[in-house]
């Protein structure tokens, strides 16, 4: 395979990839190397996390993997390796720099994360007197495990609370109860 740069290469950070081909040896490797299957969306906003591709040459790939028969999409809406994809997978995986691996699937699995603790998990902003309740909810099987209620008095603090309760719910849970129990 040559390395000839043949793709987009606005946004991409030195050392990301800037070849058609490559990129879609990525896609393949990441749906690969994931435990859990992952998204057309996810796997875009996994690769451009990191600057690793132009969103629009992932989006690209990603179709035109489908169309050769490489990936498929099951009825949830998530990539599947199709028996060709692994096999042109084996074939070329070793012209992608360990860097960009390593990168990739540590962005696809921080990905797969927030999207499961979006569903698992609520932080909603309401309203209250001069400023704003930051209420974050832990949940097991839709069953509240904890509720913790932040007051703030300014939106875009309530916003940031919001966003790093939703990172990591369960880092917050085991803190408190660490706490609680010391």
């Amino acid at each position: 395979m040559n390395n000839e740069i043949n793709a987009f290469g606005e946004g991409v950070t030195e050392g990301g990839l800037r070849n058609t081909t490559q990129i879609k040896i990525l896609v393949e490797y990441v749906i690969e190397s994931l435990k859990d299957s992952i998204t057309s969306e996810m796997m875009v906003e996994a690769i451009i996390t990191n600057n690793l591709a132009n969103y629009f040459e992932v989006s690209q790939a990603i179709s035109d993997l489908i169309e050769n028969g490489c990936i498929s999409v099951n009825d949830e809406m998530l990539l599947c390796l199709t028996e060709k994809g692994s096999e042109s997978l084996k074939e070329l995986v070793g012209v992608l720099p360990a860097t960009v691996k390593e990168r990739a699937i540590s962005a696809a699995a921080a990905i797969q994360l927030k999207y499961r603790n979006e569903g698992s998990n609520k932080a909603v902003i309401v309203k209250s007197g001069e400023g704003y309740n930051v209420i974050c909810n832990v949940l097991h099987n839709d069953a509240p495990v904890m509720s913790l209620t932040l007051y703030t008095t300014d939106f875009t603090q309530a916003e940031n609370i919001k966003i790093k309760f939703m990172e990591d719910p369960a880092k917050i849970y085991a803190t408190v109860i660490s706490a609680i129990y010391g």
